[in-house]
């Protein structure tokens, strides 16, 4: 046998070996009692039957038909079988995804948390669209307008910009030019004369100012001298109401009772005067009814004085007829 035969038969060996390995452990993956589910979409590109479904990257289940919902034509409905073992929940969430960029499409669950509950058999698992290339290319279409009116933005505050800048170069020129140069020269010339013949009054002036900060210092102490003595002051005095003030609270206090024992006493008074009322009123009016008596009998003395003398009322002279 040449060497270009035994290299051809250990390719379709090692080939072959490779197949089997896959399709077992496939087969192993997948096999298993499987639950069936059911998601929707509305872009289902690169889904169909046989595709493989991934939990948390791991193969769990099959794609098994994707259709039109029958209640919402506009979405595409992808049923699929899972092992049994796998926790689909209720916060997982089914997506479409795949391995690299030039890999085919396959259905991708999340594990979602496994305090959420279980999926029923049948259910329906939340999905979140993908990203398609047209939706990129929009992207970059509106990115593009963005960029391209921003850039004419800032266009235009460049020339601006580059016209502000002119102007400034052009100020900094005449400001560095001869004539300002000798103005600024004799400028510094005129600071220093004045700064030379000043300076015995500036010295003065300085002599006088620290005089003026011992001043200063002196009255600062003496208005911490005043300071601290109205703080023993206010303390002093704080003592004199903490010793007045239990005895006016005791006084206070006995009032407080005397007042409570006089509306005690008031409120026994008008309960006396309420029990009374009716021997009251008749000692009233027997002192009315001697009032009156004594008024009739003075009225009597009055006229007929002898009364009290005799029991009997003399009899009237008899008028003498002619």
């Amino acid at each position: 046998m040449s060497s270009e035969a035994k290299v051809g038969l250990f390719v379709v060996i090692a080939l072959s070996i490779f197949v089997a390995t896959f399709l077992s452990v496939a087969t192993i993956q997948l096999a298993g009692d499987k639950v069936p589910y059911k998601t929707r979409f509305r872009f289902a590109g690169g889904l169909e039957g046989g595709k493989v479904v991934r939990f948390g990257g791991l193969k769990a289940g099959v794609i098994t038909d994707v259709r039109r919902a029958a209640d919402d034509p506009t979405m595409a409905e992808v049923l699929i079988e899972v092992r049994r073992e796998i926790p689909i929940n209720e916060d997982s969430v089914a997506s479409i995804s795949s391995l690299n960029a030039l890999g085919d499409n396959y259905m991708e669950i999340s594990p979602g948390t496994k305090e959420a509950a279980r999926i029923p058999p049948g259910g329906l698992i939340r999905s979140e669209e993908a990203v398609t290339f047209s939706d990129i290319t929009k992207k970059v279409v509106e990115v593009t307008d963005t960029a391209q009116t921003m850039m004419a933005d800032v266009k235009d505050d460049v020339e601006l910009l580059i016209a502000d800048l002119r102007e400034l170069t052009g100020n900094l020129t005449e400001l560095t030019g001869q004539e300002n140069q000798e103005s600024i020269k004799g400028l510094l010339k005129g600071a220093n004369e004045m700064v030379e013949t000043q300076a015995p009054k500036i010295d003065q002036i300085t002599d006088q100012i620290a005089v003026l900060l011992e001043k200063v210092d002196a009255t600062v102490a003496e208005l911490r001298q005043v300071a601290e003595t109205a703080d023993k002051t206010v303390g002093n005095i704080d003592r004199t109401v903490e010793e007045t003030r239990e005895p006016i609270k005791r006084d206070l206090a006995e009032l407080e009772a005397t007042l409570v024992e006089a509306r005690e006493t008031i409120a026994e008074m008008r309960a006396l005067v309420a029990a009374n009322s009716s021997e009251i009123n008749q000692t009233i009016e027997n002192f009315r009814r001697t009032s009156e008596n004594l008024e009739q009998f003075s009225d009597e003395i009055q006229q007929r004085p002898w009364s009290l003398l005799r029991t009997k009322p003399k009899a009237d002279r008899q008028v003498p007829v002619n």
